[in-house]
Order: C-alpha cells, then sequence, then structure tokens
C-alpha cells in the first residue's frame, strides 16, 4: 500500500513539474484573426533543459511511469529548472501560427525576429532525432524556396500536434491562392471576351 502511494505522489509530482518545463500552448482571442496560434517552447531549447532531460532519462524504471532517476534527480535539481523556465520567459520567443505564415517572436515585446509567408514554404517536417523523452519535445523544421537553411522551431513540446497544425495553416493558405487565383482568371476572360467587338 505504502509502494502504491508513493507512487502516485510521485506520479503527480513529475505532472506538475512537466507541465511547468514545458511552456503551455496558448490561443490568442478572436479580436485578432490573423493570429492562429502560439506555443512556447520547452526549456529542453536550452543547454541547461537538455542536460537536465537527460539526467531525468539516465536511470532505468521502477515502475512503468517512473524512472529511479527521477527520485534521485528531480528533487535536488528542481530550482534550476524552475530559473531555466523563468529565464526563458523572460528572454525566449514563441512560435506563432498565422494566416499568413509562421514567425518567431519575442515573449515580451513580440519583437519579430524571423518569419516565413506560406507562399515560400515547401515542406514541414518534425526531426525525429531531435526528440527529448522526458518534455516529450521535438524540432520542427520548415523548408523554403526562399532560404538556403530550413527554419528551425526548437523544443515544441507535442511536436506532431502543432506540426498538423501548421500544414493545416498552409494546405488553407494554398487553398485560398488557388480560389483567387481562379476568380482572377476567370475576370480577365470575361473582360477580355467584352473587348472583343461583335460580329456582323
Amino acid at each position: 500500500m505504502w509502494n502504491q502511494f508513493r507512487d502516485e505522489i510521485y506520479a503527480l509530482y513529475l505532472l506538475s513539474l512537466k507541465c511547468l518545463m514545458n511552456s503551455p500552448t496558448s490561443n490568442f482571442s478572436t479580436d485578432d484573426e490573423e493570429r492562429l496560434e502560439a506555443v512556447y517552447p520547452s526549456i529542453a531549447c536550452t543547454t541547461i533543459g537538455k542536460y537536465l532531460g537527460k539526467l531525468y532519462e539516465s536511470l532505468p524504471h521502477i515502475t512503468p511511469r517512473i524512472r529511479l532517476s527521477y527520485l534521485v534527480w528531480i528533487p535536488p535539481t528542481w530550482p534550476i529548472a524552475i530559473i531555466a523556465y523563468v529565464w526563458l520567459k523572460l528572454r525566449g520567443v514563441r512560435y506563432v501560427v498565422t494566416t499568413s505564415g509562421v514567425v518567431i517572436e519575442t515573449i515580451l515585446t513580440r519583437h519579430i525576429v524571423t518569419q516565413i509567408p506560406w507562399s515560400e514554404v515547401t515542406e514541414i517536417q518534425v526531426d525525429p532525432a531531435s526528440f527529448q523523452s522526458f518534455y516529450r519535445s521535438s524540432d520542427i523544421v520548415i523548408r523554403s524556396r526562399a532560404a538556403a537553411e530550413p527554419l528551425r522551431l526548437h523544443a515544441v513540446p507535442f511536436a506532431d500536434r502543432f506540426r498538423q497544425l501548421l500544414q493545416e495553416a498552409y494546405r488553407a493558405d494554398q487553398n485560398t491562392a488557388r480560389a483567387q487565383a481562379q476568380i482572377s482568371n476567370r475576370a480577365r476572360a470575361r473582360q477580355l471576351a467584352s473587348a472583343i467587338p461583335p460580329q456582323e
């Protein structure tokens, strides 16, 4: 009975810690129609965060959900994780999906660090080599026609879900562009037809 109680307490503790380390996804208000969603990178994007993640995964499981390293390393290192989290909030960036493209902006000032429009995007992929088990985070790589180097969104929590959102926004933009092109072509065809004098 004691072992079960201990496991449940540590499971709750780990869940709360992971929620802290993996910055939550934020939905923008409907007042700003162009902003669809923003996600904050996990502290896994920092050097100390990567080190802590490897440390927490270094020892084997003692239950299906709990590793021995959780019990050994999390209690003495959680202040470091909190400091890294606060630093990331003060000095870090967030990834924003808009109806026109992807934007990386600073959290506090909303200064745009870089952006890429959907019209230039060629591929959106999750980098499997970047997966960090403790944070459940991976890098998302966005390739474009304009840049030789792809845009990399570091340490995105639950990256597959965010990638799906990016792809849906990209496809919506492409469909809109095709529809607008068809409307323009039809309007141009009508103008040309009306410019031809009637045959006698």
